[in-house]
């Protein structure tokens, strides 16, 4: 297992397309947005306008951020677009748009979400588990959020479904500011046990 201070210049924001969000993630997402964007970073996410999804890409936008939104346009209603300064891309399904995402990114950061962050979370960690590509994972949130989710991967390695080094493929940050400094040293790949 290697660890570096890599370049990061591309990350890929997974989270909740829903509107009905924690005001404390809302307020995360932008800053997240504005974080990056300051850093002088592009945002790869989901394309949506609606809950963090939106959040994060309207955060960019107001400190002229570069954003690369990915929408399956078969997949939702285009009415949830995002139809600000983002560099929208269609593509045909939601599988295709998770490769893109990936593709286009050198880190991930997930924000709370649903369904589709945990989908999303679990392939690109089990993609750079098995050495299909290589890319820095960091859970973001204010501290209430991912606690459940970590207790169960460190349950997951106590009893030894999932090995130590694979456990180290993940980092947690309550701020944008450290959830960088994680994507930069983290892991490239998982040792040997």
């Amino acid at each position: 297992m290697e660890a570096a201070n890599r370049k990061i210049d591309t990350v890929a924001v997974f989270c909740a397309s829903s509107s009905s969000n924690d005001p404390a993630f809302v307020e995360l997402a932008t800053n997240l947005g504005k974080h990056l964007a300051l850093e002088d970073m592009t945002i790869v996410f989901g394309g949506s306008d609606a809950g963090l999804m939106g959040a994060v890409a309207d955060g960019a936008i107001s400190k002229n951020g570069h954003v690369v939104g990915i929408y399956p346009e078969d997949t939702f209603s285009r009415d949830v677009r995002h139809r600000g300064n983002v560099d929208l891309r269609l593509v045909s399904s939601m599988h295709e748009r998770k490769a893109m995402m990936y593709q286009l990114s050198d880190g991930v950061i997930a924000l709370p979400g649903g369904y589709g962050t945990l989908d999303e979370l679990a392939e690109v960690l089990a993609w750079t588990q098995l050495g299909l590509h290589y890319l820095p994972v960091v859970l973001l949130d204010t501290g209430k959020f991912w606690g459940k989710f970590v207790e169960f991967l460190d349950d997951a390695t106590s009893v030894g479904v999932l090995s130590q080094s694979s456990r180290h493929l993940l980092g947690r940050a309550f701020d944008p500011e450290r959830a960088l400094q994680l994507l930069r040293a983290l892991p490239l790949g998982v040792a040997d046990d």
